[in-house]
């Protein structure tokens, strides 16, 4: 376990701004001008959020991690992803401290992972008490799922999960030069498809948090492209680990306020729901 930091902005320069980082003169005024804005950002978000009943003991919440490279990591020099950087800041600025258990798969997809029947496996081995659900969809793109097996492999991983009495949540991935051009259209009908599935259970333990739009968002408002966060065609640095994290972070913040993230009582027979789509999205999109 980490010690946790007086504050949260020590936590997250402890946690994630090694010695190590070098970037050019340009670079250092554009990343420091941006760390400052997002500081600020993330503090008033935490003003504005009522603290609710903060416990004098720490309450722990095992967190699995579904999807790909992106989420595994992949172009941060220590695979610190964007998931791993805000469940580490939740965890150093509340009193819910997050064991991170990481069952991503380089190279996988929905449906390779609905195929082989790892992931029943490891929600009854891990018994997490929240599944995060963040697939890049660049192999799908590149495979051209048809979107009839991406979506019921969508729904076999929601449906399983809500058997397991874990909170789902979907986070849709960071902006990368693939997302934000040539593939953009491509990964909008399947995150579509994403949201569809997770309305049509109509269950309050289903969350949707659309990552890549608040993403894209903060970028246009401050003068940005994705050339500022390039990993490679497919992935983000450090930067955009970074800054995906933050952002996420404040995304959590704004949904479950500063308490732990909880299993609510979805009533009889919602957890076997068959439904293929309509309905309201529980929870929040960004």
């Amino acid at each position: 376990m980490q010690e946790v930091p007086t504050t949260r902005r020590q936590a997250w320069r402890r946690l994630w701004r090694g010695a190590g980082l070098v970037l050019s003169g340009a670079m250092l005024m554009v990343g420091g001008w941006c760390i400052g804005t997002l500081q600020n950002r993330s503090d008033n978000v935490l003003a504005a959020t009522p603290t609710g009943q903060l416990s004098s003991q720490l309450t722990t919440q095992k967190v699995m991690i579904i999807g790909g490279s992106m989420a595994h990591g992949w172009k941060d020099p220590n695979n610190d992803s964007y998931l791993k950087r805000a469940f580490a800041a939740l965890s150093n600025s509340t009193d819910t401290q997050y064991t991170y258990d990481d069952r991503t798969v380089v190279g996988g997809s929905p449906v390779g992972l609905d195929k082989n029947g790892k992931y029943a496996t490891w929600l009854a081995e891990d018994k997490p008490q929240i599944v995060v659900i963040s697939w890049g969809l660049l192999n799908d793109v590149y495979d051209k799922t048809p979107m009839a097996a991406f979506s019921q492999a969508i729904h076999d991983e929601i449906q399983e999960a809500l058997a397991a009495n874990a909170v789902v949540i979907f986070v849709t991935s960071p902006v990368t030069k693939a997302t934000a051009t040539y593939n953009h259209a491509e990964v909008e009908n399947y995150i579509a498809v994403e949201q569809q599935q997770a309305s049509s259970f109509d269950n309050p333990n289903i969350y949707f948090i659309d990552l890549n739009h608040d993403m894209s968002v903060y970028m246009a408002a401050h003068g940005q492209t994705w050339q500022q966060y390039y990993g490679d065609s497919w992935h983000p640095n450090e930067a955009g680990h970074e800054l995906a994290g933050e952002l996420l972070f404040d995304d959590f913040i704004e949904t479950f306020g500063t308490g732990p993230i909880e299993w609510q009582d979805p009533g009889a027979g919602d957890t076997a729901n068959q439904g293929s789509g309509g309905g309201e999205t529980a929870g929040t999109s960004a």
